[in-house]
């Protein structure tokens, strides 16, 4: 089954937390841009020769301690790349505020931070605090419009799974948590490619301006969909697409804070 709640209250104290996976970095066509495109925004990292190995308890992503700086400078700062869009200003925008870090569409667009570097184990729960300002005008999942003002994406293990496309590079698992507005919550769906790795739900359906809390339990959403154990965490996301909806793609989300309590984040 898998956990799907909204809870109130503070999240544990802050870490940093960085990830790796081997999927190359390729072009694709417009019309197959969705997950995929993120998963071919990731880059294959491997650590320096000789660094120590670093392990933190209960790693945490603060965005609040970005206010008073320049967001694109302090996400660089801390490991994040600035995938598809997310590095034209004229699509998209990142603003560091005293509630966290608010990601902006400005136009039609995809935008995607990426963490790359390490591994996280000994996990369950992902928790999130996060809201959406703006949703995208007649975005709807179950009418096919796929787009959102904010999605978290976990990527498991560093296997490659068929995509289903010749066209398209293989990823290892992943699961996509939206916050949306006309969708049916806490139902895990296929997307147009990656039937075989790849999972999306709409976990909450906050009111716009509204910061909730939820917490997603990864191993029993893994479970479920796959039919298996899941292996280490190599890589997460955040990303927005505004690529079909109306209002001229605009969208505003705000996110806070991303915690995975009593896990093990390993940096080699």
């Amino acid at each position: 089954a898998i956990e799907n709640r909204c809870v109130a209250g503070s999240i544990p104290a802050t870490g940093t937390i960085f990830f790796s996976s081997p999927i190359p970095n390729c072009d694709i066509l417009e019309d197959m841009k969705h997950v995929f495109s993120l998963a071919m925004a990731i880059l294959f990292l491997t650590s320096a020769s000789g660094e120590a190995r670093e392990t933190i308890r209960t790693p945490v992503l603060d965005f609040k301690d970005a206010f008073g700086q320049d967001m694109t400078q302090w996400l660089k700062d801390k490991g994040f790349t600035l995938e598809q869009s997310a590095d034209n200003p004229r699509k998209a925008r990142f603003t560091a505020t005293e509630g966290g870090m608010v990601m902006e569409a400005l136009s039609p667009a995809q935008a995607i931070l990426m963490f790359k570097k390490g591994s996280l184990t000994n996990y369950r729960d992902v928790e999130l605090t996060w809201g959406v300002n703006q949703y995208p005008a007649g975005a709807n999942w179950d009418k096919g419009r796929r787009n959102e003002a904010v999605m978290f994406y976990a990527f498991f293990g560093t296997e490659r799974i068929d995509s289903g496309s010749t066209f398209i590079p293989d990823s290892p698992y992943f699961i996509a948590i939206r916050l949306c507005e006309n969708d049916t919550a806490g139902v895990l769906h296929k997307g147009g490619y990656f039937h075989k790795g790849g999972r999306f739900i709409c976990i909450a359906r906050p009111k716009p301006g509204e910061v909730i809390t939820t917490t997603f339990d990864l191993r029993a959403a893994f479970r479920e969909a796959f039919g298996k154990n899941p292996p280490p965490l190599s890589a997460i996301g955040l990303e927005f697409d505004t690529s079909q909806s109306g209002n001229k793609g605009k969208s505003s989300a705000t996110v806070e804070k991303i915690v995975f309590p009593a896990a093990t984040y390993i940096r080699d």
